[in-house]
């Protein structure tokens, strides 16, 4: 896998945890990635159900089978939810933020940034290390292996750019 993939790896993956990250509006990105015990397996809560949001401040999750609403609702409490039971549905009512909330929601943002970021410098460590090698092996010469590490540290600089603008959008949503 070259760098450019792997980076780009990360800025996924950190978007998606951002987008599990309540700003305001309910969003089914919330609950979706929520590992059900279902079926003697674990799955992602929208393998399992349809997850809608009728209003702006709830979610409404419909199992497929409805076997497994119990283990659906297990793993909503876990998570931090008080879901409403149904017959065959669960709906979560989430309250508006408070301004502890919003606080506590920023420094997660921060976390997980930063998290994004060390994943960042170990793929750079590793992309120079190769480099290196390459360059004892006599595979590079020295004035290639200084481009490689030079086109590293821009993707590198680049990378680190995006994650920032993610986090301030995060934060902007955030403090609405």
């Amino acid at each position: 896998m070259q760098v450019g993939e792997k980076f780009e790896g990360i800025i996924k993956d950190f978007h998606s945890d951002l987008a599990a990250i309540r700003t305001g509006p309910a969003s089914a990105a919330l609950v979706e990635d929520l590992e059900v015990e279902a079926y003697e397996s674990q799955m992602p809560l929208k393998e399992l159900a349809a997850i809608a949001v009728p209003e702006t401040r709830q979610i409404l999750i419909t199992p497929w089978d409805k076997s497994v609403l119990r283990a659906i609702e297990k793993v909503l409490r876990v998570a931090g939810f008080n879901p409403v039971v149904g017959e065959s549905a669960l709906r979560l009512n989430l309250p508006p933020l408070t301004g502890e909330d919003r606080e506590r929601l920023a420094r997660e943002v921060g976390e997980r940034a930063e998290g994004a970021r060390m994943e960042v410098r170990r793929v750079r460590r590793d992309a120079i290390s190769e480099v290196e090698r390459l360059e004892r092996e006599k595979q590079l010469s020295e004035d290639e292996a200084f481009a490689k590490k030079k086109a590293i540290d821009e993707e590198v600089r680049e990378v680190n750019r995006r994650i920032e603008e993610l986090v301030e959008e995060k934060k902007r949503q955030l403090a609405l």
